[in-house]
Order: structure tokens, then sequence, then C-alpha cells
């Protein structure tokens, strides 16, 4: 069961995954999801970066987010999203890895434009804004508590913990949190 703190992240999360503002994810907004965060970075649509950003989405929608509907309207309102995201992912030992880490990872490769095994500043600000429409502020500041380190990078293995403690962690002060921009008292 979700505390207080985990209803308040996935509620934020299901905020900025509702791209049309109409207070239901569908299909349609995890597909603009993903055709802006490729077009930021500048794939064009239907490169293999953008397919692949689209096929994952696809899974995540198909195996998770649409067993979630309860009503079969094929949307998913908070309350189905909170509840659903709980038993797949925040309860789930494995759901984390089985659902989130290959978009995650996707987000990684398109991120690395350079290749280097690091996102920059510049590159995990700019993904923050077009897949989750975070303010250039809000990139930022979720950037300096992700990198644990300090040394102004991002692995992958920082963004998967950041990522797993942000859909698991009960803890207020988990640094995962701050994944997605400040959450909301």
């Amino acid at each position: 069961m979700l505390n207080e703190l985990q209803k308040r992240k996935i509620a934020h999360l299901f905020a900025l995954l509702d791209v049309d503002d109409d207070g239901t994810i569908d299909r349609m907004d995890y597909t603009a999801s993903a055709d802006r965060l490729v077009t930021a970075f500048g794939y064009a649509p239907g490169s293999p970066e953008s397919e692949l950003v689209r096929e994952r989405y696809n899974r995540l929608w198909d195996a998770v987010t649409l067993p979630m509907d309860t009503d079969g309207d094929e949307r998913v309102d908070v309350d189905e999203y909170a509840s659903g995201m709980d038993r797949f992912v925040t309860a789930s030992d494995g759901g984390y890895r089985a659902h989130i880490a290959p978009i995650a990872d996707a987000f990684y490769d398109l991120m690395d434009v350079d290749g280097d095994g690091r996102i920059t500043r510049t590159e995990y600000v700019r993904m923050a804004a077009s897949a989750f429409r975070l303010s250039e502020a809000a990139g930022s500041s979720a950037f300096d508590k992700l990198d644990l380190d300090g040394n102004g990078w991002l692995s992958r293995d920082e963004l998967h913990a950041a990522n797993e403690q942000f859909f698991r962690s009960p803890e207020e002060s988990a640094k995962g949190n701050w994944i997605f921009g400040p959450i909301a008292v």
C-alpha cells in the first residue's frame, strides 16, 4: 500500500505524463511524450532511435498502464494509475526492472548524444523539459539532487537507482524522489 509520499509522487508523475491535461493517460499521451523526447535530441520521426522509444512506451502501455484501466475505456485516471503503479512496480520486487528500466535505458541512450556514458546537466535538463515538461530550473535542481558523487554527470547506474527510488522508496529523503523534478507538498 502506498504511503502519502508515494501517492504524491505518483500523482506528480501522472500530471507530467498527461500531455493533453485531460485528467487521464492514454496511449496518445505516451506517444506524444516519446515524440517530444526524440525531437529534442535531434532524431527524426521514424528513425531507429525514435522507434525504440515508441516501442518501449507501447510495451509499458500494453503491459502495465492499460491493465490499470478498471472501467475499460482505454484511459487511466490518477486513482487507477496509483493503484496500478503500486501493484506493478512499487510493491513488486522485480517490477521496476521489468517495466520501467527498459524505458529508462531508452531515455539514457537518447540523452547520451556523444556516447561517452555520461549524462551531463544539459542533456538531463533537455530530457526533463521535452519528455516531462519541466522548467530548466526544475530540471537543473533535479540534476543536482541526483548527482550523488558531485562529479557533474550522471551514470546509467545513478539514473536507475534514482528511478527505482522514485517508484519504490517510501522515504522523504530519497534523492531519487527528484528524478521528475520537485514534488508538491
